[in-house]
């Protein structure tokens, strides 16, 4: 009965972790695309954003002054009256995620 409490606390964990590393919202910056778009909204804070300043290294982590919150439709941090939900609508191409295995370094 213990040994299944924790793997059952195990799986739980590692789920949770996995969750965590999946929807931030990093695009990785490998594309012509992801380059002109340059800011990406972070997917759990919407005072904080991802930028692409180097093409082939994942988005670097962004905030928003302690007044303003990111508005993904100006690709902007904009005063808090100004700013309103919007949906995700999509996730970037590419992904800095830890699994992804179409980064040539992890492959060698």
């Amino acid at each position: 009965m213990q040994t299944l409490t924790v793997a059952v606390l195990l799986l739980v964990t590692l789920a949770v972790v996995q969750a965590n590393f999946i929807f931030t919202g990093q695009p990785g910056c490998k594309t012509d695309e992801e380059m002109q778009v340059v800011n990406y909204r972070h997917f759990k804070n919407k005072t904080a954003y991802w930028k692409c300043v180097t093409k082939g290294k994942p988005g670097i982590f962004q905030r928003c002054p302690n007044t303003e919150g990111y508005l993904d439709d100006v690709k902007a941090c904009v005063p808090w009256n100004q700013w309103y939900w919007t949906p995700i609508l999509s996730v970037p191409p590419s992904s800095p995620y830890p699994y992804d295995n179409t980064d040539e370094s992890v492959n060698a």
